[in-house]
């Protein structure tokens, strides 16, 4: 695939983070995009800006673009229903039109919420989406404009997204590395909805395999394996070696004053069409999530905790040390030697 230009919307999310660094070392040219420019290599662009896109387009003449872009709040697109669909599916048609212009291959990434949730075991790409919520409705709406409007497209469906370190993280799993670090004694966790967590690092690299096949169409795109978040819970306490947490499962509406948008039961998926392809390299959940733990938030974990408060014990007894040996010293050094001399 000739992708010497590349177009990323949405660069600055959990998944941009996974991205951008990954495909940047392998493509030549790449504009990095999002509303929100949180890093000094991302440049500001509103997907809903219909001429602000159309100037990128003009600009970049990108021959991949990877639309990552979305908003993701689920209860913010309850409550705002018009901004979901804004961003979710007016903009992601303009884009799958755009890519159509201008010969661009299109990544659309959606999710697991386009499914409603009931049925029993692993949903495939054969399977129907039915949204239950507003979030899930949009993001299907986009997926039917990108298969429509653009010829030469990925859609592809995530899970439940597990990345972007401490500054990009704000999942379910970094609310429990928080709770860890802060000192909490009890966890309480969901344990009536099921779902696959999702790497963003492995994404990013099977992602990347994928588009050099040039098989256009529908994948999922998930960690193997599946669970609650009660599951998901336990399984960062035992990297963490935090035995001492009491972990509580409590059914979702333990949290139904916050988290109040309708949500599928089972959001469990499976690659089967990568699967078929022998393309599907996404390791199962709990290696990835191990793996992620270690990397991003090693002073969760019980031993390196101990370590990290040794550490700033003895950094602050250094900054004291070389205090007292600064010019405060040197003074009662002085003080000391003209006190002996007058004594002698």
């Amino acid at each position: 695939m000739n992708t010497d230009r590349v177009l990323i919307t949405g660069s600055g999310g959990m998944l941009g983070n996974a991205v951008f660094p990954y495909f940047s070392s392998r493509y030549q040219s790449i504009l990095a995009t999002d509303k929100d420019q949180n890093e000094s290599w991302i440049e500001l662009l509103d997907i809903r800006d219909g001429a602000a896109l159309r100037k990128a387009f003009a600009e970049v003449k990108p021959n991949l673009v990877l639309h990552l872009a979305a908003c993701t709040d689920l209860e913010f697109c309850e409550v705002h229903p018009d901004v979901a669909t804004e961003t979710n599916e007016a903009a992601t048609r303009d884009i799958a039109a755009l890519c159509e212009e201008h010969g661009s291959t299109l990544v659309y990434i959606s999710t697991a919420g386009v499914f409603d949730g009931t049925k029993e075991g692993f949903y495939t790409e054969e399977d129907q989406p039915r949204p239950i919520m507003v979030y899930g409705q949009t993001k299907y709406d986009g997926e039917l404009h990108v298969a429509r409007l653009c010829s030469r497209h990925f859609i592809v469906r995530a899970g439940w997204m597990v990345g972007g370190g401490a500054t990009k993280d704000h999942k379910f799993v970094q609310s429990v590395l928080g709770q860890i670090v802060s000192g909490a004694s009890v966890i309480h966790a969901v344990n009536d909805r099921w779902g696959t967590p999702t790497y963003t690092h492995d994404f990013a690299l099977n992602l990347f395999r994928l588009l050099d096949s040039r098989r256009y169409g529908t994948y999922h795109m998930v960690c193997e394996g599946s669970g609650t978040r009660y599951d998901v819970a336990k399984a960062i306490l035992e990297i963490c070696g935090q035995e001492s947490i009491d972990l509580v499962p409590v059914e979702s509406s333990y949290f139904a004053s916050n988290y109040f948008a309708p949500r599928p039961v089972s959001e469990m998926m499976t690659n089967a069409n990568l699967r078929a392809l022998e393309m599907n390299h996404m390791r199962p959940w709990r290696d990835a999530l191990r793996d992620y733990v270690g990397r991003e938030f090693p002073h969760a974990i019980a031993g390196q905790q101990k370590a990290a408060s040794d550490r700033r014990v003895r950094t602050e007894r250094r900054k004291q040390a070389i205090a007292w040996n600064g010019p405060e010293r040197r003074k009662s050094l002085g003080r000391r030697g003209e006190d002996q001399e007058s004594k002698g």
